[in-house]
């Protein structure tokens, strides 16, 4: 069947739809959606070959075992995903991260530290939680020393990716390999040593060229842990014991052992509930803890003119401004003089809706949302602190602490949106600010179903789309010609190698498995450096791993993928030596 046309209209899917992933960032598609697309039609073309030749039932098996790979896959992630989110609810990161910061280390000592933490918290935690929480450490302390920020970026991911490659739960690709019982739970830890060098060999050559190793201030910041952090803590290393027991005592799938976790999660956020007095409030299923349409506060100017609007605005309670389609503000009202302590007089016919707020000039929400295209606008200047509204088109929420509102500072919501008139052309926007202080003090509820709906679920989707590509595409053959292409030719250390190094253009998830569905027969010292070479791969590229490609939007324009690349050979003296080092001990 390589040589049919189904298998050709399947790999040219596969390629159009895989090629969409690397471009997320620009054209901004999720990518989880062209290989979805692309796992359909690869099946609808699998079944239509088997069918042509007269067999109605292998095509049906297939799918389904490619659908029990991904629930494994799939539980065992949304179980992980969810104690992680549940962590950093109960601010065990953000101690963390506080701690740091106000420790008042030299910058060498912040990118050892930073650095460290990552390798050792991503065998547990995935990389990209890791490296978020370790970049905002970073750039809180480096401040205007770009080159420092850039380094310590770089540095922090090369660790994460490394740490994850010893550990099963450190990574997927080392999580798949676990779960297809190519190797033991306890034999990832030999390679702890060449994920060590992977890390330490590019660091200490960068930690050469951070030229100013001043000690900045220390910044107090005075963060505790919520009540039950502790606890869960422990419950979250109990459920990896769990699932290490049930795959190696009991012949039953991890995933099952996270999902009895999660269970005890679920019970223990019971406890929490009555502790903090919501016993009689119920868990919003999966998170769906939303404002009816009737009480959001753009409800009151849907369906009405420019001028209408601006009326309302007026008489409302709640702090509000207008802007028109040049960006001038045509209404200030009387809360929002009571807010900002700034007179609608003062402000009306400027362009100065920003000044309230921060301190030098940049787009307020309400000047995003009237772009063509708010989407490529809204991350950039409040990433991490937004949500899509679905009340309105092209409106977003918008949540941030401002120091300068009061005299001990505030935290606001902002609601935006366009108003446009009948023929859909923007006329301006309306804001809407509400005084959430007090709300965020309270904020100690904990909802287990709201931190399963914050699962990163395009790459669990993402997941999805591979497995069943890469499934269906070897139903056609293909991966049995690379296989013999690559590992009958290369052997199976120099194809080892290769695979790692493409995975830091490809993303590892299919190339991982990719390896397990040829599955050439290989020993367990390999099968531990193709998980070796898979994990840390990425590292030679920015937009070869998660972590890379989150920590270039939050320090965006210092880490980029130009400052990375002028390091990849540095980095990939760290990616050779952990091979090297694997190679020698085995």
């Amino acid at each position: 069947m390589a040589g049919s046309v189904y298998g050709y209209l399947g790999i040219f899917v596969f390629l159009v739809a895989y090629s969409l992933v690397p471009l997320e960032n620009f054209i901004h598609l999720r990518k989880s959606k062209p290989v979805m697309l692309a796992a359909g039609l690869i099946w609808i073309f699998v079944a239509l070959a088997y069918k042509g030749s007269g067999d109605l039932h292998t095509a049906h098996d297939a799918i389904k075992r490619c659908l029990l790979e991904y629930a494994e896959l799939l539980l065992f992630l949304l179980s992980a995903m969810t104690y992680i989110n549940s962590l950093e609810e109960r601010n065990v990161f953000q101690m963390i991260r506080a701690f740091l910061i106000g420790k008042g280390f030299s910058l060498r000592g912040v990118f050892w530290s930073t650095g460290a933490l990552a390798f050792f918290i991503s065998p547990v935690a995935d990389n990209l939680t890791t490296a978020l929480l370790m970049g905002s450490i970073v750039m809180a302390v480096g401040g205007d020393d770009r080159k420092f920020i850039a380094l310590s970026c770089i540095n922090i991911v090369v660790a994460a990716n490394a740490g994850g490659a010893f550990s099963p739960f450190g990574d997927i690709t080392t999580l798949m390999v676990w779960q297809k019982g190519k190797v033991d739970f306890f034999e990832f830890f030999a390679l702890f040593l060449p994920a060590m060098a992977n890390w330490l060999v590019p660091a200490i050559i960068m930690n050469f060229a951070i030229i100013r190793n001043k000690k900045p201030t220390p910044v107090i910041e005075d963060v505790r842990m919520k009540y039950g952090a502790k606890m869960m803590m422990i419950l979250f290393l109990l459920t990896i014991t769990t699932a290490v027991c049930f795959h190696n005592f009991l012949n039953l799938p991890p995933a099952a052992g996270m999902m009895f976790g999660l269970a005890c999660l679920g019970i223990f956020s019971h406890h929490v509930k009555l502790k903090e007095g919501r016993e009689h409030r119920y868990d919003y299923v999966l998170g769906a803890r939303k404002l009816g349409k009737s009480h959001h506060p753009l409800h009151p100017f849907l369906g009405k003119t420019f001028e209408r609007i601006g009326q309302l605005l007026e008489d409302s309670s709640l702090p509000a401004f207008m802007i028109d389609r040049e960006h001038k503000i045509t209404r200030w009202n009387k809360a929002m003089e009571d807010l900002t302590g700034i007179k609608a007089t003062a402000c009306m016919g400027t362009r100065d809706q920003w000044k309230p707020f921060y301190h030098k000039k940049r787009p307020a929400l309400c000047d995003i949302v009237i772009d063509r295209t708010p989407d490529a606008l809204i991350g950039k200047f409040y990433h991490g602190k937004y949500q899509t509204n679905d009340l309105i088109k092209s409106s977003f929420d918008v949540s941030d602490f401002f120091p300068s509102i009061s005299d001990t500072g505030k935290w606001l919501l902002f609601t935006a949106a366009p108003i446009t008139d009948k023929n859909g052309h923007i006329q301006g926007a309306v804001e809407v600010i509400e005084d959430v202080s007090e709300l965020h003090k309270k904020a100690r509820q904990f909802d287990i179903m709201e931190r399963v709906s914050r699962a990163e679920w395009d790459t669990l989707l993402f997941f999805y789309g591979v497995i069943l590509c890469v499934g269906g595409l070897a139903q056609f053959g293909y991966l049995d010609l690379i296989s013999t292409s690559m590992y009958a030719t290369l052997g199976f250390t120099l194809a080892n190698v290769i695979i790692g190094a493409i995975s830091a253009i490809v993303d590892n998830i299919p190339v991982m498995f990719s390896v397990l569905t040829m599955d050439p027969g290989m020993p367990l010292n390999q099968w531990l450096l193709v998980t070796l070479t898979t994990g840390t791969g990425g590292s030679l590229l920015a937009i070869g791993s998660a972590a890379g490609v989150a920590l270039m939007g939050t320090a965006r324009g210092t880490y980029t993928f130009g400052v990375h690349l002028k390091w990849m050979p540095v980095i990939a003296c760290g990616y050779l030596a952990s091979i090297f080092c694997h190679l020698l001990i085995s």
